[in-house]
């Protein structure tokens, strides 16, 4: 008995001597079986005849007899897990709960769930959500939606990965969402191993970013101070603080203390959130006073306009303002007065802030744990390493 009180007949292949060693593979083979839907009774009281080929482009004996057992395998797979073939639909279990985690929901909804038990930020969240979309659309092509999180096996979740076409990155990427899906689901006892974790990374070729020079910098900046201020403002401030825009953003007046030169964020990496007092450095202290002037309390510094009120504004907005004030400007000139495209993008300002620093003070500023996520930014630093190797006389 199948889910929703469908049923269906012991399979048959034919030619019925497939398995033995005179078959023949000049014959059209196939595989049949009747399904019987009891919605569909009256139209198909024996059951509709089903059939299903795809062994007969093997061409030896060998080859056709293993295809034609995973065929058969896969298809009894499929009926187990809901799929229809009378309505050509993969059936939900009407018998199944689907508002809570349990070893029986399928798999797309075990990840839909799991999601809330991520301790991650909404953005986070909503990156791991448009991955399951995609996935959920390839399980459906697959005929392996509904298969339930305790039966899925490895080469399926690989098989509907690969299904997505999701770019080498990009792939990686949503390997590690599902991954930390997997180890809520342990957590909750809807399955025993992490299937995502041993599928093999993509290759990747780790792209340069691109930076500007002083000069270009220069440039950027004076632009940006004559035509939009309150941007200028906020690009020094980010600049010169170490900190992320979405950290900036959500930055209000009483977390800002002038007289000891530090403000105060709340940082999410990962699974970790806390609270960190960062440095106002003496280049941009008259900014920081500025843009505190009028603020109340509660005001967000850098709100509609990047100017204080009470609106939290979306770190996405900084990119926006970049791309229209600085990317797509025409109007942007180098000191010989040249015209300056810039492709470059917003963050390119932290790098080149971090780049300067010394290593130590680089990841001081930036308030990273690790001398490698520093090592990102300070991209110039490999062909400072060079040059000094360079005057190195061994003797």
């Amino acid at each position: 008995m199948l889910m929703n009180g469908c049923s269906v007949s012991d399979p048959s292949v034919f030619p019925k001597n497939w398995q033995e060693k005179g078959a023949d593979i000049n014959l059209d083979w196939r595989i049949q079986y009747y399904y019987h839907d009891p919605d569909y009774a009256e139209r198909w009281p024996k059951g509709k005849l089903c059939i299903v080929k795809g062994m007969n482009e093997y061409k030896t004996l060998t080859e056709r007899r293993v295809a034609t057992r995973a065929i058969l395998e896969d298809e009894l797979d499929q009926l187990k897990n809901g799929w229809n073939p009378i309505r050509q639909i993969q059936m939900m279990n009407e018998s199944i709960d689907y508002s809570s985690l349990h070893p029986d929901l399928p798999f797309i909804d075990a990840f839909n769930l799991s999601i809330e038990k991520l301790h991650a930020t909404e953005r986070h969240k909503h990156q791991v959500r448009v991955i399951i979309k995609r996935l959920e659309k390839a399980a459906n092509k697959m005929r392996l939606r509904h298969t339930a999180i305790k039966d899925l096996k490895r080469r399926e979740l690989k098989m509907v990965l690969n299904q997505c076409n999701f770019p080498d990155n990009y792939f990686n990427h949503a390997k590690g969402y599902i991954s930390s899906l997997f180890a809520e689901l342990i957590e909750e006892e809807c399955c025993d191993i992490n299937l995502a974790r041993d599928i093999r990374k993509k290759k990747t070729v780790k792209k340069q970013r691109e930076v500007l020079t002083k000069e270009e910098m220069t440039a950027v900046m004076s632009h940006l101070k004559a035509k939009n201020y309150n941007f200028w403002r906020y690009a020094e401030i980010f600049m010169f603080s170490g900190a992320r825009s979405s950290e900036l953003i959500g930055l209000q007046r009483k977390d800002v203390d002038l007289k000891n030169q530090e403000f105060t964020v709340l940082i999410k990496k990962g699974k970790d959130y806390k609270r960190v007092k960062k440095v106002i450095l003496k280049q941009v202290i008259e900014l920081w006073e500025e843009v505190c002037k009028n603020a109340k309390d509660n005001d967000f510094l850098f709100s509609k306009k990047l100017e204080p009120g009470e609106v939290k504004i979306k770190p996405y907005q900084i990119t926006l303002r970049w791309k229209r004030h600085v990317k797509q400007s025409n109007e942007i000139k180098l000191s010989d007065d040249t015209a300056l495209t810039v492709s470059a993008d917003f963050y390119a300002l932290k790098h080149a802030m971090l780049d300067s620093l010394p290593t130590e003070l680089a990841m001081k500023l930036a308030s990273h744990t690790n001398i490698r996520t520093t090592s990102i930014y300070q991209i110039n630093q490999e062909k400072r390493d060079r040059e000094e190797l360079k005057k190195l006389r061994v003797v």
